[in-house]
């Protein structure tokens, strides 16, 4: 397990700048909150995740907790294929996301075969998947945010 000291070392260093120790704090507890253990790994997915934070309207605890939604999903399955996947997708999103939206998505995460990233009759691993279906649920996210700020006036 990491000192405090040398896990917000290891945050600053993945993010690029130093934060506050009550910025710090406040981040730990949304680990804690999302179920997230301090880890090399969890630190550089969640500095990662608050530089991408900058380009969508969702708080960095909405987004940590998407990302910990498409873990879950990618153990569920060992082997997917890209029809159940396209599938699951369209579900998830309550057929919103356009074909090409999706596609978009498995070209930011999985790696290129026969010149395609998607590809109906391909097998995928679930952990090949995790970054697609954090996009997904993302892309749910905040348009239902968006659907609720239009509600309110």
């Amino acid at each position: 397990m990491l000192s405090n000291l040398d896990a917000k070392k290891y945050f600053e260093l993945h993010l690029g700048s130093t934060i506050s120790d009550s910025a710090w704090y406040r981040l730990k507890k949304v680990l804690r909150d999302c179920g997230m253990v301090l880890t090399l790994e969890n630190l550089q997915t969640v500095a990662r995740l608050k530089l991408e934070k900058q380009y969508t309207k969702l708080s960095l605890k909405q987004l940590i907790e998407c990302h910990v939604q498409a873990h879950k999903l990618a153990t569920q399955k060992v082997v997917i294929k890209g029809d159940v996947v396209f599938n699951e997708l369209q579900k998830r999103t309550k057929n919103k996301a356009h074909r090409t939206t999706i596609i978009r998505w498995f070209q930011s995460s999985v790696p290129k075969i026969n010149g395609k990233y998607f590809d109906k009759e391909r097998n995928y691993k679930a952990e090949e998947l995790v970054k697609v279906f954090a996009s997904a649920l993302m892309y749910e996210a905040k348009y239902s945010s968006i659907k609720l700020e239009k509600g309110k006036s």
